[in-house]
């Protein structure tokens, strides 16, 4: 496919969306390898980087429906203007920050910042990408991500050196960047005609969407199939938080270790990822995201025994099966969201989902934190492996009986 067809293969919005994700999370992945060590060297406590890394994504578990439904009622655009901006400002923060207490303040700005801006991105995506697309596209955004994973530890190695308030600020200038990319050349997605599920039919709606109540009993399975992707999001917390120390205490050359995983795993995606989505894109969803979690099991085990036994190679081939994992896991849970979501609550849909990110990511540091001093590595990541495999199977239940419900009701014709 020549570069042109690949170019009009997609809206422009799209691009748009896949630069600024390089842009940001180039910036973003200089910092993140290095902030749970740079915050233990400025609070010398353990715990207290649980707190801190936690209290950002506790605070978008608190406002992430609410963002969701300002999405679904106001629109795409000015949820995500106002998060890239904020999230921008949040940055310029921890170069000032020098207390604990500064850095939760600032945690808590990020994470209410950040908890507004996938919910509304996800359903951008939704309103505009045919369904046969979007889990290629999910895929494309996520190899965006993964530029900035592999170019970005690289980058931050090298900052820091110079001064770590450089990763900081080209993070706070990227993210301003692209807020203005995406009130300039970004045109609101979400229109004003809409389905109303009552009488299945279409009808316009003057001014802002009122969004339908939403209510646990009928919208059960996506409650439940947020709490089952809990465990890959609380392996991602460790990731980030538990293992870098994990690294320090068995690897004198642990950052180098750490960056040269990181910087693997996002080369990797950027190759694959849409290959793999596109692959997998026709076959049964249920059966590819139950060998999602058996993969991800297999990184803890990976993980657990590669830092323990001190076997280098065991880490990078565990960060390989952990690239397979996430290359075709995420793509199918946001597809899978997107044909299940009615139209109307797509942002919704996709903030909730996201709850099992922000309830991780803000319980994994803490729970991980005492895991690790009282029982250690190991044991942390072998029983994240377990939790994984159960998890793994009830999804496939889960989702299995839910798909077939679906095409049942001629929703879909395929899930």
């Amino acid at each position: 496919m020549g570069l042109s067809k690949i170019w009009y293969r997609y809206d422009r919005a799209i691009w748009i969306r896949v630069i600024g994700t390089i842009l940001t999370t180039i910036t973003s992945f200089a910092i993140r390898p290095f902030l749970a060590v740079y915050l233990y060297n400025k609070t010398g406590n353990l715990y207290y980087i649980g707190i801190i890394l936690g209290l950002a994504p506790l605070m978008g578990v608190l406002t992430n429906i609410w963002g969701g439904g300002l999405a679904d009622k106001y629109g795409r655009k000015p949820l995500m203007v106002w998060s890239l901006l904020f999230q921008g400002i949040s940055m310029l923060g921890y170069i000032f920050a020098v207390t604990p207490l500064h850095f939760a303040l600032v945690s808590v700005i990020n994470g209410i910042a950040f908890s507004f801006y996938y919910p509304a991105a996800n359903a951008q995506i939704a309103d505009i990408v045919p369904e046969g697309q979007r889990s290629e596209v999910y895929a494309l955004m996520h190899t965006a991500l993964n530029v900035g994973a592999a170019l970005g530890p690289m980058l931050g190695l090298l900052m820091i050196t110079i001064n770590q308030s450089l990763t900081f600020l080209a993070s706070a200038l990227t993210l301003l960047m692209y807020s203005f990319l995406v009130w300039a050349l970004i045109p609101e997605t979400l229109h004003k005609t809409s389905i109303l599920p009552e009488k299945g039919h279409v009808a316009t709606v003057e001014g802002p969407i009122q969004p339908e109540r939403f209510s646990y009993k009928k919208h059960k399975f996506l409650f439940q199939f947020t709490l089952l992707a809990m465990p890959i999001t609380l392996l991602y917390a460790q990731v980030e938080s538990i293992f870098p120390l994990y690294l320090q205490a068995n690897f004198d050359n642990y950052l180098t270790i750490f960056t040269s995983l990181m910087t693997m795993n996002g080369i990797l995606v950027v190759i694959i990822a849409v290959w793999l989505a596109k692959k997998t894109e026709k076959l049964h969803s249920p059966t590819v995201l139950l060998i999602g979690y058996i993969l991800f099991a297999f990184v803890g085990i990976g993980y657990g025994f590669g830092a323990w036994g001190k076997v280098i190679a065991l880490l990078f081939v565990a960060e390989v099966i952990f690239t397979i994992a996430e290359c075709i896991t995420f793509p199918n849970q946001s597809k899978l969201l997107s044909i299940i979501a009615p139209a109307h609550m797509r942002a919704r849909y996709f903030s909730i989902f996201s709850m099992n990110w922000g309830l991780s990511k803000s319980l994994g540091p803490i729970l991980g934190a005492v895991i690790f001093a009282h029982q250690g590595g190991l044991f942390l990541f072998i029983a994240l492996s377990c939790l994984l495999l159960v998890s793994g199977v009830s999804t496939y239940y889960l989702t299995n009986s839910t798909r077939r419900q679906v095409i049942a009701e001629g929703t879909v014709n395929q899930a």
